[in-house]
């Protein structure tokens, strides 16, 4: 499978403390009917780090089996050890999923550059489906060279990366530098469509949950060269983010209840808004996607 185009990085639906298939299937079943290219189960929105286990194999085969045969579906994969990220991927492959999401470990490894890069050789030697580095420092506190990811972009196992630094000139390099067979997506919002000018294949989103219309359509225009019509729907998505993009999960899981999913609650120690931030959430959203309309329904 070729991968490309967008992609929401679900959410967990926690309902009574619990992580829920159904819902999960739900959702999925939702997102797939905005024309989204693929989905990302247990990404950083994904809450991925809260997860039993038990939960993760049970959810990946409810999000597998309600993922047609012909989507692209994708599943983190990442840990902080090489045995237990190799398991995961294991385990994703024997469930369906086409290819995994692999975190930077480093808690004792960040900012080792040798450590990284034969972290990302051994998983990728011993894992049954491709590979896709993830750089997410804005968790992680740290980001592997761009001169690594050219090296390890030559490994015939390691495909691509999700890159949400929200570095636009390190998106073109990754792009640039990496082999021809490597695809680059981009993870921060604000850098859709400029990412997607400098080559990136498509996009891998937290707002791909709240807002998946307005990035396929973003990312449709790129492809048919109407640039106008992407950079006013960029501008769209930028002024979302300007909101409420700092409230994370939270905002996300409102908007989502808000639009009709079943995204349940955060995970604590991760908590829920108050009543009255909710409401601004909401009423941002409504206010900020409705510029939108006349650039997804044509002039």
């Amino acid at each position: 499978m070729t991968f490309h185009g967008i992609f929401p990085a679900c959410v967990t639906p926690f309902i009574d403390g619990k992580a829920s298939p159904d819902a999960m299937q739900a959702n999925i079943s939702r997102w797939l009917g905005t024309g989204v290219h693929g989905v990302l189960i247990f990404g950083s929105t994904g809450e991925f780090m809260y997860l039993e286990d038990d939960e993760r194999r049970t959810l990946l085969r409810a999000a597998r089996e309600a993922t047609p045969a012909h989507v692209q579906f994708l599943a983190g994969c990442g840990a902080e050890t090489t045995g237990r990220t190799i398991r995961y991927l294991h385990e994703s492959a024997e469930d369906g999923a086409q290819a995994g999401l692999v975190v930077t470990p480093v808690y004792y490894t960040r900012g080792k550059t040798d450590a990284q890069r034969r972290y990302f050789e051994d998983v990728a030697d011993a894992s049954p489906i491709p590979v896709l580095i993830y750089n997410v420092p804005l968790f992680t506190d740290y980001e592997l060279p761009v001169e690594v990811i050219a090296d390890l972009s030559r490994h015939p196992n390691i495909i691509g990366i999700k890159d949400s630094s929200g570095n636009a000139a390190r998106v073109a390099a990754e792009v640039r530098l990496a082999a021809n067979n490597f695809d680059v997506f981009s993870g921060n919002p604000n850098l859709a469509f400029p990412s997607l000018s400098v080559g990136a294949i498509g996009g891998i989103y937290a707002f791909g949950n709240i807002i998946p219309e307005i990035f396929v359509a973003m990312y449709d225009a790129v492809q048919a060269a109407d640039l106008k019509r992407a950079a006013a729907l960029q501008s769209v998505v930028a002024a979302l983010f300007a909101e409420i993009g700092a409230m994370g999960i939270p905002a996300i899981k409102t908007i989502l209840k808000h639009r009709g999913f079943t995204p349940g609650i955060p995970r604590p120690p991760l908590q829920p808004l108050a009543p009255e931030v909710e409401a601004r959430v909401i009423s941002a959203f409504e206010k900020v996607t409705a510029e939108a309309i006349p650039y997804l329904v044509g002039d």
